[in-house]
């Protein structure tokens, strides 16, 4: 698990008081209980934030572990696979974009914001377009426990199973060349547990080498089958009621069903 920085908090900022520096150093404390190391932060914000905690009397020890915690980029591997459905939306706080605040949501995370007014409170509220979304935020040692148990037992929880018996799961595709193939592996994939049914067809991929192509949210994988030269792909809809549970239905989904 990582934690996402809220770069507003200190956008507009110069300083950073004491208080709030005991606050860091609080926090990574009680994070490091529960072996949590990193918190994703832009490089430029990265490069201000250290410089402000620098200006601070006695900041030594936040110094001292500062670069193992703060990592730049935003960018990991778990953001790369959830990009998608962040540049599907517009995220926004106070008419603002939020990138921190829209991946801690996506990933099922929290954002750490420096205390600062608006952000010392355990929830922020942002626009997902123009829909209000709750988003977890960790910005005093409280928070910690308030937000990363319920966070890790998520991640343990095994994905639900579907209730439906395989004769009622859906299975839509587009009556394009390919369907045929499609057709009988999605008669295959519907098996699984975790499979609510077939939703669409994918335009061909003919260089996609990826089983999973695409983690979406609401419960959708697009799965392309690259040992087809065209690429034949489609959108399954499943049980997933998180992007960490739908991750984790792709990986059972591959593990079972990604060859011939």
């Amino acid at each position: 698990m990582e934690l996402y920085f809220n770069e507003l908090s200190i956008k507009d900022k110069g300083d950073i008081s004491y208080d709030a520096l005991r606050d860091i150093v609080n926090i990574y404390r009680e994070l490091l209980k529960y072996n949590i190391r990193t918190c994703r932060i832009a490089a430029d914000d990265n490069t201000k934030l250290f410089q402000m905690i620098g200006n601070v009397p006695d900041s030594m020890n936040v110094r001292n572990f500062y670069f193992s915690f703060f990592r730049s980029p935003y960018e990991s591997e778990a953001v790369e696979e959830s990009q998608d459905s962040y540049f599907e939306y517009s995220w926004t706080y106070n008419n603002e974009e939020c990138i921190g605040f829209a991946l801690a949501f996506l990933l099922n995370s929290a954002s750490l914001s420096i205390h600062y007014g608006d952000f010392d409170t355990p929830y922020i509220e942002i626009c997902r377009d123009a829909d209000s979304t709750r988003v977890r935020n960790i910005c005093k040692e409280e928070h910690v426990a308030l937000h990363v148990p319920q966070i890790l037992n998520i991640e343990r929880t095994e994905p639900l199973k579907s209730d439906l018996q395989i004769s009622d799961k859906k299975i839509i595709l587009r009556n394009d060349h390919g369907m045929d193939v499609l057709e009988a592996f999605s008669k295959r994939l519907i098996r699984s547990p975790y499979l609510i049914g077939i939703i669409n067809s994918l335009p061909y991929n003919p260089y996609e080498r990826k089983f999973i192509k695409r983690i979406r949210e609401n419960g959708l994988i697009e799965i392309v089958l690259p040992w087809t030269d065209e690429g034949y792909g489609l959108i399954a809809k499943t049980t997933g009621r998180t992007i960490a549970e739908t991750k984790k239905i792709a990986e059972i989904i591959e593990e079972e069903f990604g060859y011939i």
